[in-house]
C-alpha cells in the first residue's frame, strides 16, 4: 500500500498536492472518511512538514466549505450523512452559544461532522473557522508525523491500522457521553442568552381594546 502510494504521488507530479488538499474538503462532506487518515497518508507520501504545511490549507478550506454549506442548506445536509435518531442526539449540542465550548469539542471528538453542526448555530462563521483550525491543526500536526516517521513500510501500516480498530470502537462508546457532559455548557432555559425573538410570548390584549 505504501508503494502505491508513492507510486501515485510520483506518477501524479504537481498536481499531488492538489488531490491531497482536495481530500480534506472530501472528508468535511463525506464524515465516514477518517481526517488522521488523510494527514497520516500525506506524512508518508510528502513528509512531515509538506504534510503539515498542505494540510492547513485543506483543512482550512474543508472547514470554511463546510461551515457555509451548512448556513445556506442547514439540517437537511446533515440529514444525508447521518441516521435521522442520531442527528436528533446531536442538534441537542445547537444550544451551545460559546464559540470556546465549540472549540473543546472540535479538539476532543476531531470530526468533521462537529463542524458542519456548529454552522447551524447562530455564532459567527468566522469565529467558529478560527476555533476549528486551532482546535484541528494539532492532531493534523500528529497524525503527519505518524505518517512520517511511523508508517514507513506496510507491515507497519497494516498493524496501525489493527491497532486503530479497537481505539475508535472505544471512542464511538465515548462520544455520547462526551456529548451529554458539554451539554452542561447550553444556556438555562429563560436566562437572557436563551431568549430569542421568536420565543418571546406574545403580549396580550391592551385594557383598551373592547
Amino acid at each position: 500500500m505504501t508503494e502505491a502510494l508513492s507510486h501515485f504521488i510520483n506518477d501524479a507530479g504537481w498536481l499531488a498536492p492538489l488531490y491531497y488538499v482536495g481530500s480534506f474538503l472530501l472528508t468535511a462532506l463525506l464524515p465516514f472518511i477518517p481526517t488522521p487518515l488523510v494527514g497520516a497518508l500525506g506524512g508518508k507520501a510528502f513528509g512531515f512538514f509538506a504534510a503539515v504545511a498542505y494540510g492547513i490549507f485543506g483543512l482550512g478550506l474543508g472547514a470554511l466549505v463546510g461551515l457555509l454549506l451548512a448556513r445556506k442548506i442547514g439540517r437537511p445536509l446533515l440529514t444525508l450523512m447521518v441516521r435521522r435518531e442520531a442527528l436528533h442526539g446531536w442538534e441537542e449540542l445547537l444550544g451551545i452559544r460559546s464559540v470556546p465550548v465549540w472549540g473543546v469539542l472540535f479538539f476532543v471528538l476531531n470530526l468533521d461532522f462537529v463542524v458542519l453542526l456548529s454552522g447551524l448555530t447562530s455564532l459567527p462563521l468566522r469565529q467558529l473557522w478560527i476555533a476549528a483550525m486551532i482546535a484541528r491543526t494539532p492532531w493534523l500536526i500528529g497524525s503527519a508525523w505518524l505518517g512520517s516517521a511511523v508508517l514507513v513500510s506496510d507491515t507497519v501500516l497494516w498493524l496501525a491500522l489493527i491497532l486503530l480498530v479497537p481505539i475508535l470502537y472505544l471512542f464511538n462508546r465515548l462520544r455520547p457521553r462526551i456529548r451529554h457532559w458539554m451539554l452542561r455548557f447550553r444556556p438555562v432555559a429563560g436566562t437572557e442568552a436563551d431568549a430569542s425573538p421568536e420565543l418571546e410570548p406574545t403580549p396580550g390584549p391592551s385594557s383598551r381594546d373592547p
